[in-house]
């Protein structure tokens, strides 16, 4: 069989793609997932907002299996897995949603990672839900350690003055982009910095969420 040959059938009957959880299943469904990984998923129920939010969305409860998707979309250059989780993201209508916030990373860290996880995840929201990202809007101005190895009480104080808010978000409706909310410290202090310079609401919509 010669090459072009080779081409035109993968093209008419292409590969099934591996499951996006157990990366071993090839029959999907249109979620992404086989039918044993969908039935392990647990959706968020209502999760409550952190202090400072106006409101939040989170689609999945964060779990083993999730960590270890977030591990490779997030550390191993995954971004192939931005479709299959930002499915999950949603934005009510009761918003009223002006701009997207992708959740910023210090440059430092942006240059290590290769992109920021949260501006690929608003890229697909913004396409279905036709509302414009506006990542200038939030700085993050020094490195912190990750969140993930502090303790719940460190984690707030870590994040005291990481960001700066630009005048451009007064009087706004905004919503952050995020892929998980643990602690809530994060999206706390970038609601707290926005609201500082003026924001009128600041809500999140995340893939998923720990049961806080």
């Amino acid at each position: 069989m010669d090459r072009t040959r080779a081409l035109l059938i993968s093209l008419a009957a292409p590969e099934p793609h591996r499951c996006y959880l157990c990366e071993r299943e090839s029959i999907l469904g249109e979620d992404g997932l086989c039918d044993g990984c969908r039935n392990e998923l647990k959706l968020a129920i209502s999760p409550a907002p952190p202090v400072g939010l106006d409101g939040l969305t989170a689609g999945l409860q964060y779990s083993e299996e999730l960590a270890t998707v977030f591990y490779r979309f997030k550390s191993k250059e995954r971004s192939d897995y931005t479709p299959f989780l930002a499915q999950f993201i949603s934005i009510p209508e009761e918003w009223h949603a002006e701009m997207l916030l992708p959740v910023p990373l210090h440059w430092w860290r942006q240059y290590q990672r290769t992109y920021n996880q949260s501006y690929l995840l608003a890229e697909y929201v913004s396409s279905r839900y036709g509302i414009p990202i506006c990542s200038e809007l939030l700085t993050r101005v020094r490195p912190t350690p990750q969140q993930k190895l502090l303790k719940e009480k460190d984690r707030r104080r870590n994040l005291k003055g990481a960001f700066r808010a630009a005048p451009e978000c007064k009087g706004r409706s905004i919503v952050l982009i995020d892929d998980v909310v643990t602690t809530g410290s994060t999206l706390s202090e970038c609601a707290r910095t926005l609201k500082k310079a003026g924001a009128y609401r600041v809500y999140a919509a995340c893939v998923a969420c720990t049961n806080r």
